[in-house]
């Protein structure tokens, strides 16, 4: 009950690790031994690691670590190893991630001397390319993705939200509203649970306009329900008029937003400052919400080397909503950017199905 009712991180880790002491899981994560992982790979190595940190011989320390600085070295990112307790996992696996963090710490702080600063450089641009990156993937779901908001607010009060984003439908909405933001800016919104979002930002993106026969004029008309006008208001309204590229000069932050065509001729795309770069966000977003019989399909605006508004297909190319052809665009993202690891926050129901195995 604890658990459910707790309002943050802090709350909720304290009544699962007396969940864990009165369920006896700490025996289980104190025994090194597990058919799961190869245990006594990640002891050599903890002792290794130790032996070098005492030596203080950077440059085998740096030789060594690149050997082992790979997902899942010895089976440790085995799901079974996580599903066993409410917080942790093996105390031995633990202690060696700890340890390897240390002695990367160790290395940027070492004097000059010791190691150069061009090799420590070299040493952390080709581990992080060889580790490869993490990316957090917001699904579609209508009005339930508007729980992504508490996803992305955990991981960012816990320092650890990746970098690289992707939404689509739904999903696209919230990773726009985030993804234009500075951290310091995230960190007000985020501040007071999420009190501030409910002032400062717009919800009623799937507002409708107009009574019930003004409405069913719509259907029979344009065979929508829903107003798109109201659907791009809201979205500049939280957004501003901010292109891909000036957003990720802004923050830092690689946003991606997934987009159907409306056509037959065209391919999925995945939007961001490199494939889009002059594109509007609030405009991906609305393209990629824009799902058949809700909205229109719509044209993405991009803004000119002028700074004006105009269309970025001269053909007048439209498109719709994102998670019809590439929800969770998990390749892509692993051409553009390297990624090998994907957290995925998923609130579309008709996935249940298929993700209850994992409970």
């Amino acid at each position: 009950k604890r658990l459910e009712e707790a309002k943050s991180y802090e709350e909720w880790l304290a009544a699962a690790t007396k969940l864990d002491e009165l369920q006896g899981a700490e025996a289980w994560k104190r025994d090194p031994s597990s058919s799961l992982y190869d245990s006594r790979l990640i002891q050599e190595r903890l002792s290794e690691m130790l032996r070098l940190e005492a030596k203080a011989d950077y440059s085998s320390i740096v030789f060594w670590l690149r050997s082992g600085l790979t997902r899942n070295l010895g089976g440790t990112g085995n799901e079974g190893l996580y599903n066993q307790t409410y917080v942790g996992t093996k105390r031995l696996i633990e202690r060696h991630n700890e340890e390897l963090v240390r002695m990367m710490l160790g290395i940027c702080e070492c004097k000059e001397e010791e190691l150069s600063l061009q090799e420590k450089l070299d040493f952390f641009t080709e581990s992080r390319h060889a580790l490869g990156k993490t990316a957090l993937l917001l699904s579609g779901g209508a009005s339930l993705g508007m729980y992504h908001f508490g996803v992305v607010r955990a991981l960012f009060m816990q320092g650890l939200l990746p970098r690289v984003m992707s939404g689509s439908s739904a999903g696209a909405i919230v990773l726009a509203i985030i993804g234009v933001r500075t951290s310091e800016e995230l960190a007000e919104l985020f501040g007071e649970g999420m009190e501030l979002i409910r002032r400062e930002i717009r919800l009623d993106f799937f507002a409708g306009r107009g009574n019930m026969s003004e409405r069913l004029r719509k259907i029979l008309s344009k065979g929508v329900l829903m107003d798109v006008e109201n659907l791009q208001e809201v979205l500049r309204h939280d957004i501003g008029d901010l292109t891909f590229a000036e957003a990720f000069e802004r923050t830092g932050r690689i946003i991606n937003i997934s987009v159907s065509p409306g056509n037959n001729f065209e391919h999925p795309r995945l939007l961001n400052y490199l494939t889009a770069p002059h594109v509007l966000v609030w405009s991906a977003a609305s393209a990629s919400c824009a799902l058949p019989g809700l909205f229109e399909s719509v044209e993405l605006v991009a803004k000119n080397a002028k700074g004006e508004q105009v269309s970025y297909h001269i053909s007048s190319v439209r498109w719709t909503d994102g998670s019809l052809q590439s929800d969770l665009p998990i390749n892509r993202l692993k051409e553009l950017f390297n990624v090998n690891y994907v957290i995925v926050s998923q609130t579309n129901p008709h996935a249940i199905p298929f993700v209850q195995h994992l409970q």
